[in-house]
């Protein structure tokens, strides 16, 4: 999870950009049962599965693969793709796909199933899986003609702000439950003459993505689930009344003077994997930094912070709009069939269950399934994330940017807002260039 921005990148506008226009046409798959129902026979005897993840989710993906392959006497053959949109296109314009692929982009997912290239979840284990997964997590993989093509294998959170714990405590702060409290910690913490924020976008040729992590959680509380829904499907533009402000609240912590530390120009310059690492300084060089769940990874946060995760952290839930309301932005890799051969669809049925997940928690992946056992991930702090903010929130919905088209969701969504962090232009013609760049209904 930890490396997935990074292999997007910049192909990811050239890559998806060519599935969306079609370009797929050659080597079609066979999925005339594209219902979710089987074909008849035995079955392949090994089945491929295609995935990106990280480090620090792939070695328990295979082994909970593999335990349950051996148990229903299947070989899995695991292809790692150091660049999924490239190498799928790839794959499948050869004619030559995996059985099953774990997509961490709905969006591509969706483009391909438009085009006949995957099979649908039947109805009943649908109806299984909605019994025990976060509310919304379905309609992630949900495509245009109503049918569920993927599930998720697991999901980060994105919806969290990281503390240095002890140092928040001692500054006699205490966690904001409103995004108005929110305001009033970021000025008292200002008024006492330190940075409230760290905020960091820089990733290479997808620096900015950070960035869209920032407004979708804001659009999650100020628009509500089903406006979001409408946003990321282009039916609400970015300079609408219902998305505009979640950019006007943002612009209120990150343009505010003295809030960011470096201020707000750094932002674009400043690394979205250790940008937050200041805040362990002594003394610390800011207070609170938004990042998903994989920053308490090696590669994220210090070493010797990850160490005592537990104590040298305080972990918040990113606050409501109005209390009690708890949305949840999730990112995750789901699960997806480009054939209907009974034993890929037995793997990927597999994939999307409860029952898988229980090597991947004790690496510190989190089960999309509010029956997991928390007790199985490593520490309290991923504990604590995934039963006060996954598990309990009202609504979960899936990275906005991965739901757009690539040329919005992987384009400009990231580059517009970097001209205005880096004050080249205003925040009406930010929000106008992206409207203007998304794809026209029917193009």
């Amino acid at each position: 999870m930890i490396n997935r921005r990074a292999t997007i990148t910049a192909i990811t506008g050239l890559g998806v950009a060519g599935l969306a226009s079609g370009c797929l046409s050659a080597g079609s798959t066979n999925n005339s049962n594209s219902d979710g129902s089987a074909a008849t026979g035995p079955g392949k005897k090994t089945v491929s599965v295609m995935y990106g993840l990280g480090p620090d989710t792939e070695p328990g993906f295979k082994a909970d693969v593999k335990k349950w392959a051996a148990a229903n006497g299947i070989t899995v053959d695991f292809i790692k793709a150091a660049a999924w949109d490239t190498e799928i296109r790839t794959k499948v314009q050869g004619g030559n796909p995996p059985d099953v692929g774990l997509f961490p982009q709905p969006g591509l997912m969706c483009d391909l199933a438009k085009q006949g290239k995957l099979v649908a979840f039947d109805a009943a284990t649908v109806a299984t899986n909605k019994e025990t997964l976060v509310p919304g997590i379905v309609d992630a993989g949900t495509c245009a003609d109503g049918k569920v093509y993927g599930l998720p294998n697991e999901v980060s959170v994105k919806s969290v702000l990281w503390t240095d714990a002890p140092a928040f405590k001692a500054a006699g702060y205490t966690a904001p439950k409103t995004l108005d409290e929110l305001l009033t910690l970021t000025e008292k913490i200002k008024a006492d003459g330190k940075a409230p924020w760290c905020i960091a976008a820089e990733s290479g040729a997808a620096t900015g993505w950070p960035i869209t992590d920032w407004l979708e959680d804001l659009v999650l509380r100020f628009a509500g689930p089903e406006n979001y829904d409408k946003w990321v499907k282009g039916e609400l533009k970015f300079n609408s009344p219902e998305i505009k402000p979640a950019w006007e609240y943002f612009e209120k912590i990150a343009f505010g003077k003295d809030n960011v530390r470096g201020g707000t120009k750094s932002i674009v310059a400043t690394n979205f994997q250790t940008g937050g690492n200041a805040m362990f300084a002594q003394p610390p060089g800011c207070y609170l930094f938004k990042q998903a769940t994989f920053v308490a990874n090696k590669g994220g946060f210090p070493d010797s912070v990850i160490a005592k995760l537990d104590t040298t952290t305080g972990p918040l839930p990113f606050p409501a709009k109005t209390e009690g309301d708890n949305p949840v932005l999730i990112g995750g890799d789901i699960a997806a069939a480009f054939n209907n051969d009974p034993n890929t669809l037995k793997l990927r049925n597999f994939i999307a269950s409860k029952e898988n997940g229980v090597e991947q928690a004790k690496n510190g992946a989190f089960s999309p399934h509010k029956t997991a056992d928390v007790s199985l991930l490593p520490n309290k702090t991923l504990q604590t994330i995934a039963s006060d903010v996954l598990y309990k929130a009202t609504a979960a919905r899936f990275d906005g940017s991965d739901l757009m088209p690539a040329k919005v969701g992987a384009g400009t969504f990231w580059t517009e807002p970097v001209k205005w962090i880096s004050g080249q232009q205003d925040l009406n013609t930010t929000l106008t260039n992206i409207d203007d760049s998304f794809p026209k209904t029917g193009s």
